[in-house]
């Protein structure tokens, strides 16, 4: 079968197979939990098996059941390290615990229950670079081939490497958080992203922009409040709009 066979030779012979089933648990993971949490929520305190549960009066998150799951996956591959199959069941456990602990990401940034208010919208964010991120490793992406370097090459190996370094680097202080994520693996991206105008509220902009207006004011311009309600209906899409006031 040729799905097979393409599985065979570009993630078992690519040893991708353990980040290609960790990525697609993650996020077949969050699709389903959102899909339950946007049902209970419709419900009320839903019905059934679909519904919150609490001990004592004390609602337990899923946060708990993916740390939970991602400790006993780490713990057993790494006493063990097992072989297929065990090695990709255990991939699969890790992604399932990793996308119950960032569908509920905001909740450990903020220290509050925040999943249905404004500030909820960061643990979409949060499953959206994981899965951008892991995307790109599983693909294999890698703009600096470091299995093909000789030793004429490796001192401008490692220039290139320390220049995509900071340029993702730089694109992550201008607040640019996936596109510096996605930098790394991509240069001209972090390329990019390096020279584009930093966010109003990102460090860089604190620090360089406070003795030059014009360029505050165009920053705030183009990543007002248009450029926000974009993302926002994208992240709303994806994760269910907020239903509370901000906390």
């Amino acid at each position: 079968m040729p799905i097979r066979d393409w599985y065979e030779r570009e993630m078992v012979d690519g040893n991708r197979s353990g980040a290609f089933w960790l990525l697609l648990s993650l996020l077949i993971t969050f699709v389903i939990v959102r899909s339950i949490t946007r049902r209970i929520r419709s419900d009320g305190e839903g019905k059934g098996v679909l519904r919150d549960i609490s001990v004592g009066g004390l609602h337990i998150h899923h946060l708990v059941y993916g740390i939970g799951l991602t400790l006993v996956a780490g713990f057993l591959e790494f006493r063990f390290q097992p072989d297929t199959p065990w090695f990709e069941l255990l991939a699969i456990v890790f992604g399932i615990g990793a996308g119950l602990m960032l569908d509920e990401f905001a909740l450990s940034l903020y220290m509050k229950d925040v999943y249905w208010a404004d500030q909820g919208r960061t643990s979409v964010d949060a499953v959206l670079i994981a899965l951008m991120v892991g995307g790109l490793f599983v693909i294999g992406t890698a703009p600096l081939e470091l299995d093909d370097a000789s030793d004429s090459s490796r001192l401008g190996l490692a220039i290139a490497l320390g220049i995509n370094a900071l340029l993702a680097s730089l694109t992550l202080l201008k607040g640019k958080i996936v596109t510096g994520a996605v930098g790394i693996f991509i240069p001209v991206v972090a390329l990019v992203g390096a020279i584009r105008l930093a966010k109003p509220r990102s460090p860089w902009a604190r620090m360089r922009y406070a003795r030059k207006p014009l360029k505050q004011e165009r920053s705030k311009r183009r990543f007002g409040p248009r450029y926000e309600a974009r993302m926002n209906r994208l992240r709303d899409l994806l994760g269910g709009a907020p239903s509370k006031p901000a906390s």
